[in-house]
């Protein structure tokens, strides 16, 4: 089945009484034709004087309709993403985007309900219906760069690139860390390749995510 908002919003009804008590304010649903994510919890963050983040808001549940699944697993990706809403609603402390908090609630929902929550969300062939039954693999390289304030920002490149570009964005940009990694994630797949020093901003929890399976 496609998502639709009337099925998605039922859906987090039903299991926000059976999952976790009604804690969960309703929250808008935004359908997309994402083809690189099946579901995506967005919020933004406020932080106290120090930097730290101290709350979360303006939360909003998007659904992929680019993909052709189950009804019990389309419900295990509004699940999943109500994990993550939890979690930041509540402001609990996690060890990463699936960290030991995310994965002890997610394991709690799957033995007591039967579900089949995963820390990932998995398409298989067949499911994306607006790229020929398969999302685009591309091995990225990429690094990330770590601004004096903390904040991270990524640059994808050609692998023969790396050098040059290793050498010259300190030059153009200031920045007190650099990470080199290659991941095949199709989400790193929606930046340019560079061949001159450019940085794209991205959030933690962002980057958190989608580095998890990258070398």
């Amino acid at each position: 089945m496609i998502a639709s908002i009337p099925f998605i919003q039922k859906t987090f009804e039903h299991f926000n009484a059976l999952c976790f008590e009604n804690a969960l304010p309703a929250v808008p649903v935004v359908l997309t034709k994402a083809g690189t994510f099946l579901g995506k919890m967005e919020y933004k963050s406020r932080r106290d004087f120090f930097g730290i983040i101290s709350s979360h808001y303006d939360f909003r549940l998007k659904i992929s309709t680019g993909f052709d699944l189950s009804e019990e697993e389309l419900e295990d990706v509004v699940i999943h993403e109500m994990i993550h809403y939890y979690i930041a609603y509540r402001n609990l402390r996690d060890s990463s985007a699936h960290g030991e908090t995310f994965r002890r609630i997610m394991t709690a929902i799957n033995q007591k309900y039967g579900r089949h929550i995963t820390v990932r969300h998995h398409t298989g062939p067949g499911q994306n219906l607006l790229r020929d039954g398969r999302e685009r693999v591309r091995n990225n390289y990429l690094c990330v760069s770590t601004f004096p304030d903390g904040k991270k920002g990524i640059t994808v490149c050609a692998s023969t690139k790396i050098s040059e570009l290793h050498r010259l964005l300190p030059k153009y940009y200031k920045i007190t860390g650099m990470q080199w990694y290659s991941s095949t994630d199709p989400f790193f797949n929606r930046f340019p390749r560079a061949r001159t020093p450019k940085i794209y901003k991205i959030t933690e929890e962002e980057l958190s995510e989608h580095l998890h399976s990258a070398q």
